[in-house]
């Protein structure tokens, strides 16, 4: 893998399924599309989130009912043009399961195969009518890189809205910090579903992400497994900490999920040349182009605090 050179990579059309004046179309709307987006953020985070704080004086319970019903407003901006209006559609293969996570606080481990994994936990987890079984609409946090928070609008929104958690060493360094926060939500009476991607990174096909790629195959290796050839190795030091979200009760779950589009698999192996990483962008040119699908597949895991996660 690491004598592959840039050459070497199949040139790709810039909209997938489009000729050129569709193509053009198709940008424009891409670009309209995360324009409003930013817009419809920054007007919830000022107008509506920030002076929201005032309730935090008298009740974080309060609060937090406030943001709650805040982030089911804003949801709905964040994933209709992207997803719904370009034909994507998210198939799950345990929808039982997945009602039974949002019922309460729950942990969901994921892969991280795109840059959209956070807005299909926002949709999943938004979403009432699973199929035949009515669910409830579920508030999602993630466990995100600290320096996310820094990100003008949407990073901030995450920051002082949802209350993420904010990584900004290690899991088992920033666990004073993790178990803080859940507690809060705890304290607060607030349920939500947890998102961790333990893989921490996505990787392109820079040298320092072939060298990063490489090193995770080496550590698998010597810990005893073959190779991965899907995902990277975990960030797996500390993790046990993150049980303090569901110390009440609750489910710590398992998902994978696939990106598809035509039929070919895009989060395919690491080390191939064909493997594409969705991005909103990519998500949005569906409506002049083919949609781009998502197959989940989720299993309930059974950890303790004593548990090495």
């Amino acid at each position: 893998m690491a004598g592959l050179l840039e050459s070497d990579a199949v040139r790709k059309p810039l909209v997938h399924g489009a000729g050129f004046f569709r193509t053009i179309l198709v940008m424009i709307f891409c670009h309209f599309s995360v324009t409003l987006l930013c817009l419809n953020v920054m007007m919830d985070l000022f107008v509506f989130g920030i002076p929201g704080y005032v309730l935090a004086i008298f009740s974080t319970e309060l609060f937090r009912s406030y943001t709650t019903a805040l982030i089911n407003f804003t949801t709905p901006i964040v994933f209709n043009l992207p997803m719904v209006f370009s034909g994507m559609t998210v198939y799950m293969d345990d929808i039982k399961l997945l009602a039974k996570a949002k019922s309460g606080n729950s942990l969901l481990l994921a892969n991280h195969g795109s840059r959209i994994d956070w807005m299909i936990g926002m949709y999943v987890a938004y979403m009432q009518k699973l199929g035949p079984i009515d669910a409830v609409r579920q508030r999602v946090g993630f466990v995100c890189e600290g320096i996310i928070q820094y990100m003008p609008l949407i990073g901030w929104y995450r920051r002082l809205v949802c209350e993420d958690v904010f990584v900004m060493r290690s899991f088992k360094q920033d666990a004073g910090t993790i178990k803080k926060n859940c507690n809060s939500f705890h304290d607060a009476k607030c349920k939500r579903m947890l998102f961790l991607s333990p893989e921490g990174v996505v990787c392109d096909f820079g040298e320092r992400d072939k060298k990063y790629i490489s090193e995770c195959r080496d550590f698998a290796q010597e810990l005893g497994y073959a190779p991965f050839e899907y995902v990277l190795t975990p960030r797996y030091k500390g993790l046990t900490c993150l049980v303090e979200q569901v110390k009440h009760g609750g489910n710590i779950v398992s998902v994978l999920m696939a990106f598809e589009r035509d039929g070919k698999l895009l989060n395919c192996k690491l080390t191939s040349l064909e493997r594409e990483i969705p991005d909103i962008y990519m998500l949005l040119q569906g409506i002049g182009g083919s949609p781009v699908n998502v197959y989940v597949n989720m299993v309930e895991l059974k950890f303790t605090a004593d548990d090495d996660m």
